[in-house]
């Protein structure tokens, strides 16, 4: 749901999300009845806040060990700089 999210940034409506959920095959009765109840609602929130804490104003965002990295990086950049934290 995630990507599918992410692809439609700007189609987020209940209707959207039902959407979704059926092309990806969830329970669309169980879907119903967590987006009525706000069931994810304190999480998203809580995420939301902690991205802007954390500096985020887009995403996608790169956080290595609680390091943002900027730039563009090659995929041995990252690696390297995975490594690099581990050390």
């Amino acid at each position: 749901m995630h990507q599918m999210l992410f692809i439609h940034q700007q189609e987020l409506g209940n209707g959207y999300l039902v959407e979704y959920a059926n092309r990806l095959g969830l329970d669309i009765c169980q879907f119903l009845q967590d987006l009525s109840k706000g069931a994810y609602v304190d999480r998203i929130n809580a995420d939301i806040e902690g991205g802007q804490i954390s500096g985020v104003e887009a995403a996608p965002a790169l956080f290595i060990n609680g390091i943002r990295y900027l730039d563009r990086w090659t995929v041995e950049q990252i690696v390297a700089a995975i490594v690099a934290a581990n050390d």
